[in-house]
Parts: structure tokens; C-alpha cells; sequence
């Protein structure tokens, strides 16, 4: 498995074996905004994709390409505005995290995805970046969206892979409580 030419380091043959054997046993995943992962992924396994709204073509591009392989592929126009079902994904899947210059944003939307979480459920960013302060600004984003068992690993250079699990049903309420006010 492969990813796209364009798609890099975190395309390459050892940065998806490695996110495939994460999320292998934590079916059924969601891929937030990016395509060509989704499409990627949905060849090993059912994925949800969230797309925004002006991606519109591409996403349906990517579903016709998907129904054509026989692909578990499921797009949604939503982007992240999607309501998801309480505990209903196993595994939630961000590209470029790093992107994302706000870090309180970026918390609040790992924090967003928390009730969707199964139990023992994970969050896994990709990022692109050689950068030892970046790696350490993505582990603070997960420790600020209360994300436990934080793991960072490197399957090849260039490519970091973030991994978090969700926390404790309660903590997960009680962070959203903390939100709300």
C-alpha cells in the first residue's frame, strides 16, 4: 500500500503500514479532511471520510473511484461540523495536524472528537516535519485534548505519526462541561 506521488513522506509504503497496524483493530475509522488517506486506507479497511464542503468534487471523484474498486469508502460533506454518534469510532485519523497554526483550536478539535471515541479509542495525526520543537507542539495538543498513553513515532524520516488514546468517559465529560461554560 501506497499513497498517491504527491502525498510524501507520510504516503510512503512504511508510514501507512505503520497507521494500518494501529488502527487495524479499532474498525470502523474516520479520516478528517483527507482524501487521498481515506482512499488509501479504505484498500485495508472501512473508512469515514469528513470533507469540507468546497472539496466537493474531489470527494465524489474519490467515492466513484472507491465504488469502482469495490472499496469500503463513506464520504460525508461535512467536515468536522458532522455530528457522530457517541462511541461510535474506533479510530480518528488527522492529516497535518501541524497546520493548524492555533494550538487551543487545535485541542478543541481532538477535544470534538472525544465523544465519538469508543473505548480505548485513538486519535493518530500525521504530520510531516523534521522538527524536534513540532513533534513537541503536537504532544502538547494531545495532552491538551486530555488524550492518554501519547506515543510519537518516526516510520521514516520526515513522517511523524502521533498517536493518543481517549481518556476515561469521565474525564472525557467532564472536559466538555469545562468547555461548555
Amino acid at each position: 500500500m501506497r499513497g498517491p506521488l504527491l502525498s510524501g513522506t507520510l504516503g510512503s509504503q512504511a508510514t501507512l503500514a505503520q497507521v494500518c497496524a494501529l488502527v487495524r483493530e479499532h474498525a470502523p475509522v474516520l479520516v478528517l479532511s483527507s482524501l487521498w488517506l481515506a482512499e488509501t486506507l479504505a484498500s485495508e479497511m472501512p473508512v469515514l471520510a469528513l470533507v469540507e464542503e468546497n472539496r466537493r468534487a474531489s470527494a465524489l471523484r474519490a467515492k466513484k473511484r472507491a465504488g469502482k474498486l469495490g472499496l469500503p469508502l463513506n464520504l460525508a460533506l461535512a467536515a468536522a461540523d458532522l455530528p457522530l454518534a457517541p462511541a461510535s469510532i474506533g479510530a480518528a485519523l488527522l492529516d497535518s495536524l501541524i497546520d493548524i497554526e492555533d494550538e487551543n483550536a487545535a485541542a478543541d478539535l481532538l477535544l470534538g472528537l472525544l465523544p465519538a471515541l469508543q473505548p480505548g479509542g485513538m486519535v493518530i495525526a500525521l504530520d510531516a516535519t523534521k522538527k524536534p520543537d513540532l513533534e513537541s507542539r503536537i504532544a502538547k495538543i494531545f495532552l491538551a485534548a486530555s488524550l492518554t498513553a501519547i506515543a510519537q513515532k518516526r516510520p521514516r524520516d520526515g513522517a511523524l505519526v502521533t498517536v493518543g488514546c481517549a481518556p476515561h468517559p469521565t474525564v472525557i465529560a467532564a472536559r466538555l462541561r469545562a468547555l461548555a461554560r
